[in-house]
């Protein structure tokens, strides 16, 4: 086969999978997924609800709709007292950073984190900001708080104006960093979250169709969403998202598994319907079939790591083998997923 065309094909069956391109690490049996959603201060009625029934939202999808342990979804909000059955507790900074400190000695070294930060941002000369009740919520805050998690794969979003400011001081390595803004300086209330909700929530952003939503699309479908509104409205855009998951500390607006950023973005998948991971660890053959794909997606960083020393045909070639292997494996958890536990 050509080189041209195993390029190709290589492309087509990474999308078709959305896997990454630097990191297949998807979630195995004996891996969790913990999300903490922080909804800081609305300022105002509307903009309080509007935060307060995307926080819902999402918290409902990663239980109901992607299979995440009730136990491990925490949501901090402004006014917990109104919704004690959904809100956890009060969104101030000790809190977000004493579940951070209680997340991190309940996690294992292979699990995974996602934050997101719902609410509006500020800034000034020396830092930006998250806006929550009491002192406001700095990444230098979040600094400290995220070396609890040396080993396991951070994902945090920060759908907020001035975000960008958060990116570079948390950028690191498996670490993935979703800001609505691109620099601190835009500082104009957001779009960003409705859209990025929608993608966790919905079926659209699911761009590969296998019943599975990564981060990556989660954030391409924002992003697009968010011009396009801007663009319905007539109004010049305010806030341009980025994404860093190559831990340079620079954001990419333009994403993708041959682009700088978006490979380990592309790994982080949220789980669909079939299943949820406690049912998985009850499922010795489940079990297995999720070791055996571990494996595969060893030998293809192994792979990956040799790619310099070798001709890009043979390379190509021995790529291709490995992910159609993985292809079919996924095929197989899914159809097993699909039959009930």
């Amino acid at each position: 086969m050509r080189p041209q065309a195993s390029l190709v094909l290589l492309g087509s069956v990474l999308v078709f999978m959305g896997l990454s391109g630097t990191s297949f690490a998807q979630a195995s049996a004996q891996e969790q997924t913990h999300a903490l959603i922080v909804v800081g201060l609305g300022g105002n009625a509307d903009y309080r609800d509007r935060f307060h029934n995307q926080a819902v939202a999402l918290k409902e999808a990663f239980t109901s709709k992607h299979g995440m342990l009730t136990e491990h979804v925490t949501y901090l909000g402004e006014r917990p007292e109104s919704a004690p059955e959904v809100v956890t507790d009060k969104s101030t900074r000790d809190n977000v950073l004493s579940y951070l400190s209680t997340i991190a000695q309940q996690t294992g070294p292979s699990d995974r984190l996602l934050v997101i930060l719902i609410g509006h941002g500020t800034s000034d000369q020396a830092e930006a900001r998250f806006n929550v009740t009491g002192p406001d919520l700095a990444p230098s805050d979040l600094q400290m708080a995220l070396t609890g998690f040396p080993t396991q794969t951070l994902a945090l979003v920060h759908t907020g104006s001035a975000s960008g400011g958060f990116l570079e001081p948390l950028s690191g390595p498996n670490r993935i960093i979703i800001t609505a803004t691109r620099t601190q300086r835009e500082r104009n209330a957001t779009e960003f979250a409705q859209f990025f909700v929608e993608a966790i929530t919905g079926e659209s952003a699911d761009l590969d169709k296998d019943e599975r939503v990564s981060l990556l699309e989660a954030y391409q479908y924002a992003r697009e969403e968010v011009v396009r509104f801007y663009e319905d409205e007539n109004e010049i855009l305010t806030e341009h998202a980025v994404l860093d998951d190559n831990g340079d500390g620079t954001g990419s607006e333009e994403v993708g598994l041959n682009e700088p950023d978006g490979s380990l973005a592309a790994g982080f998948q949220l789980g669909g319907i079939s299943v949820t991971e406690e049912e998985i660890n009850q499922n010795p053959e489940l079990v297995r079939l999720y070791e055996e794909r571990s494996q595969i997606q060893a030998r293809i960083t192994e792979l990956r790591v040799l790619r310099d020393a070798m001709q890009e045909e043979a390379y190509m070639s021995a790529m291709e083998e490995l992910l159609v292997e993985l292809a079919l494996k996924n095929r197989e958890i899914r159809a097993k997923e699909g039959n009930g536990l």
